[in-house]
């Protein structure tokens, strides 16, 4: 009787734990399988992924995720017949540059109207310019003060922004003598000269001692927004106020002098010469301290009769103009432009009017002045072989 019993038992015992495994089958097969986190993710470059998983842990995951490479991954997991799906994006957010018109720290005196400087966003891997660009914050100028202006941006899977912080003074030392536009060229190290060296080169120390200059002294950088509403009449500028330019986009400037911007954080512009690779200059040299602008697409060879020989004398204005968009097409802006050679005509005066240029500068000596013709304005040569002293005097 007692061996019955124990028989009973065991097959009741057996009986309740083959129940309770068919009914926890039972409960995972209806439960519906979903994904922990998000439905897309984005990994930074080089960083390592942790899977979220589903809430059911049992499944089986196809796919793989590799974190070295930019792409695009996809992981399906599925229990039996269900079966969800995680897309993973790779994605190295350094490429992505955004470029704050001038100063970051901008400053406006008060009741005078803000300017809006904008700000440049170009992806180095494809040399894409970024447009699609929401500003956020609101200046009143009539209240000093500090407010935010914040620049976003969401590209390929990505979000980006960078803000300026605009200083409403009550009252500044305004700039009365005008604005020096520096107009440099070539860069060179004590390791690295040139065959042929001339004025227009300088070697990157004394590069460094002008920029260091201006840090230490507190320089302001305004963008060309606010240059050309300077120029109108419409605001005051701060006193130590300069704007830094570099013709040509030359290859050592862009190696050696690039790396000094952006180590003493002074804005600069590069004109750049579209036939002269501008595309592939762009692309790998974007630089949240350079601003890449027009020096014409095709037009810095001879060919004209004027001044020093460029072709631009011997164009007609539709012909400049063709010139003008393609070059804008490529630096994706029409703030500013340098004329080839220096040389301009009343024709290309007009063409620049009508291209919609803020600030088209020439190789005459002198400042940016009120009142001034924004087609035409001059700039100051910096020579290599300055010293520190006669450069001080040159923005003084």
């Amino acid at each position: 009787m007692k061996k019955i019993r124990k028989v009973y038992f065991l097959i009741i015992l057996i009986v309740l734990i083959l129940v309770g495994i068919s009914i926890r089958c039972f409960n995972q097969d209806t439960r519906a399988l979903e994904l922990n986190g998000n439905k897309e993710m984005v990994i930074e470059l080089n960083k390592p992924f942790e899977d979220p998983g589903t809430n059911i842990d049992d499944v089986e995951v196809k796919g793989n995720v590799d974190v070295s490479k930019e792409g695009d991954y996809t992981l399906t997991y599925t229990y039996h017949k269900q079966s969800v799906s995680r897309i993973v994006f790779v994605r190295d957010s350094s490429r992505i540059v955004m470029n704050l018109n001038g100063s970051e720290d901008t400053y406006v005196l008060k009741d005078d109207p803000y300017i809006e400087s904008f700000c440049h966003v170009i992806d180095k891997k494809t040399g894409q310019q970024i447009s699609d660009i929401t500003i956020n914050g609101n200046v009143d100028t009539s209240t000093p003060g500090e407010y935010e202006v914040t620049y976003s941006v969401e590209y390929d899977h990505m979000k980006f922004s960078k803000t300026r912080i605009v200083h409403v003074e009550e009252d500044f030392q305004k700039n009365t003598k005008g604005v020096p536009v520096l107009m440099y060229h070539y860069v060179y190290t004590k390791d690295d000269v040139p065959k042929k060296l001339n004025s227009n080169y300088i070697l990157d120390t004394d590069l460094e001692q002008q920029l260091q200059y201006f840090t230490k002294n507190h320089y302001y950088f305004p963008s060309y927004q606010e240059l050309h509403a300077y120029i109108q009449g419409q605001i005051s500028l701060p006193e130590k106020s300069v704007v830094v330019t570099f013709d040509d986009a030359q290859s050592k400037f862009l190696k050696y002098g690039i790396p000094l911007l952006e180590k003493y954080k002074v804005p600069a512009t590069s004109f750049v010469i579209g036939t002269k690779n501008g595309y592939e200059k762009i692309k790998k040299y974007a630089s949240e301290y350079i601003t890449f602008q027009s020096h014409s697409y095709d037009m810095h060879k001879p060919g004209g009769n004027i001044g020093h020989g460029g072709v631009i004398s011997a164009l007609n204005k539709k012909q400049i103009i063709d010139d003008l968009k393609k070059a804008q097409n490529l630096v994706q802006n029409t703030e500013a432009f340098a004329y080839p050679y220096g040389d301009y005509t009343d024709i290309a005066k007009l063409a620049i009017k009508e291209s919609n240029i803020l600030c088209a500068f020439t190789t005459e000596y002198g400042r940016v002045k009120k009142g001034m013709d924004y087609t035409c304005l001059p700039r100051i040569r910096v020579l290599g072989g300055y010293s520190l002293n006669t450069f001080i005097q040159s923005v003084n």
